[in-house]
């Protein structure tokens, strides 16, 4: 039998309450990740990463807003949001140039991957240095040192910051008396490279949240064809051209390609080695309107193209 009874006015109430209750948790458990952005835009913290621009454009679009139509429009509001973000990367390939004319230190960091960084900081030249931070953590053992992994590469990440910081101040502040550093030492000691973010295969070094973007120091592009009109072969060009470093190549046509260098130096000896090569005429690249504009891109997963294009098409010369 079904009996059917009336509700008070406070039962009713109960039961609407409970509703919005289990609501609430479904909702809670749906937004996810996006607990943990928020957590950081209210308390202003730190965002540390290594070559981290992509995850700050994946971050912002995910978690936050759709990117903006312009370059200068997403930094403005990703700073007003995340005012401090540190990159690894740039900061490690900041460091070395200083350490240049130090003789102690100048072959102190050799690596600029995340990986090759974690292992020297963890050499005793630098883990084994006076007042050192102690780190643990049981990573190695519950990933299986597996790098890529989200969490563990976070991990890496922040022993590098540290131990990198560390290292820094006492370079900089060489003293008899001197003492342990807090988080907030480190922070100032690397504040010239706040808000500067690393660009892989780029005419620009990196770009600043909060300040111009730096002049383009890097070398021309270069072109190289192939004579007599046969077709270019671009593992047989790789090949031939890592005698001058590391460079990187994009094919333009069947007959040619664009190849990119890191410095002024070994491009102008790259055009006086291959002058006469019997294979390739090698020559300055001018481009459309005699500059080199664009920044190389190989992948970019869940990100707006028109953003990116927006982003990273740069003006030089």
């Amino acid at each position: 039998a079904v009996v059917s009874t009336q509700s008070t006015g406070e039962e009713k109430l109960e039961y609407i309450e409970l509703k919005h209750e289990k609501f609430s948790r479904e909702i809670e458990k749906v937004i996810g990740f996006t607990h943990v952005v928020r957590l950081l835009k209210k308390h202003k913290k730190p965002i540390i990463g290594h070559n981290i621009l992509m995850d700050l454009l994946f971050m912002y679009e995910k978690f936050h807003k759709p990117l903006p139509e312009s370059f200068e429009d997403f930094k403005h509001l990703f700073h007003e949001q995340f005012p401090v973000i540190f990159d690894t990367r740039h900061i490690t390939s900041n460091i070395k140039v200083e350490l240049k004319s130090d003789v102690k230190y100048k072959d102190l960091i050799r690596g600029t991957t995340l990986l090759s960084l974690f292992g020297e900081c963890n050499k005793n030249s630098i883990k084994g240095l006076l007042y050192q931070p102690k780190i643990e953590d049981n990573l190695g053992e519950a990933y299986g040192m597996r790098e890529h992994n989200a969490g563990y590469d976070s991990c890496l990440v922040g022993q590098v910051f540290i131990r990198l910081a560390h290292f820094y101040c006492l370079w900089k502040n060489s003293s008899p008396n001197v003492k342990p550093f807090h988080f907030q030492d480190y922070i100032r000691e690397f504040s010239n490279f706040k808000n500067c973010l690393n660009l892989i295969r780029s005419a620009l070094s990196h770009i600043s949240l909060t300040e111009p973007d730096p002049e383009n120091k890097r070398p021309q592009w270069l072109i190289v064809a192939s004579k007599c009109n046969s077709k270019i072969n671009m593992d047989h060009v790789k090949h031939v051209l890592s005698a001058f470093g590391d460079v990187n190549t994009r094919k333009i046509d069947d007959y040619s390609c664009l190849v990119a260098l890191p410095s002024i130096g070994m491009a102008a000896g790259l055009l006086v080695e291959m002058e006469d090569h019997e294979k390739y005429n090698v020559q300055r690249y001018e481009g459309e309107n005699g500059s080199v504009t664009k920044i190389l891109i190989v992948s970019v997963v869940g990100i707006s193209v028109v953003f990116l294009s927006a982003l990273l098409l740069r003006r030089t010369l």
